[in-house]
């Protein structure tokens, strides 16, 4: 990728996550915002990246790049049965990354605000929701309907659309974040909420 391209991936040859410069800047990174917006955008994509290495064809992959089975077979079979949650609301590599993503950035923003005086809320909304809001915004987009369906059948990502609601009605974080409740449109049931990690 050229530098100025905002966009960013995951090299199973090579081990390591790549983000050219272009990605590092609004609406994904923003020296001027605060830790729950660039976490909520940024941070995500980071998440997204190294969950690749985690997830259904990065996991096939050692440490140096080889094509070799590094899990046990215990390991392999626990994951394939989570993963088929993932295939059954949407697609398998990508919104494993999504959602990976969405974990682990906001784990690493929880943990930022260990030892510090709680931000304060920003128009209303609490540092939980922000981060949220933010993932939502950089995520968003409004691709025409001809491009969607040239999408689906072509890209392995989900239409930006699925790419936040997807993982976001997995997520317990985010019920608690806007106080959702069992029944509630982006809360699924228990019993077929997908966590992979």
């Amino acid at each position: 990728m050229a530098v100025p391209t905002s966009n960013a991936y995951y090299s199973p040859l090579q081990n390591q996550i790549v983000f050219p410069a272009g990605i590092l800047r609004p609406p994904m990174f923003d020296l001027a915002a605060d830790d729950a917006v660039n976490y909520g955008a940024i941070g995500v994509v980071i998440g997204h990246e190294i969950s690749h290495g985690f997830d259904d064809q990065g996991s096939r992959f050692d440490e140096l790049g080889r094509l070799k089975n590094w899990w046990t077979d215990e390991d392999r079979k626990a994951f394939e049965s989570r993963a088929t949650c993932v295939v059954d609301q949407f697609l398998l590599g990508e919104s494993i990354g999504d959602l990976g993503g969405v974990s682990i950035a906001y784990a690493a923003f929880l943990k930022s605000l260990e030892g510090k005086l709680r931000p304060k809320d920003v128009d209303g909304f609490t540092p939980e929701q922000r981060f949220f809001i933010s993932y939502a915004q950089s995520r968003g987009d409004s691709t025409r309907i001809e491009a969607q369906r040239l999408m689906v059948k072509t890209d392995p990502h989900p239409v930006a659309r699925w790419r936040v609601l997807g993982p976001l009605s997995n997520f317990e974080p985010f019920y608690r974040a806007f106080g959702c409740k069992d029944g509630d449109k982006m809360v699924r049931p228990p019993e077929i909420r997908c966590k992979i990690w």
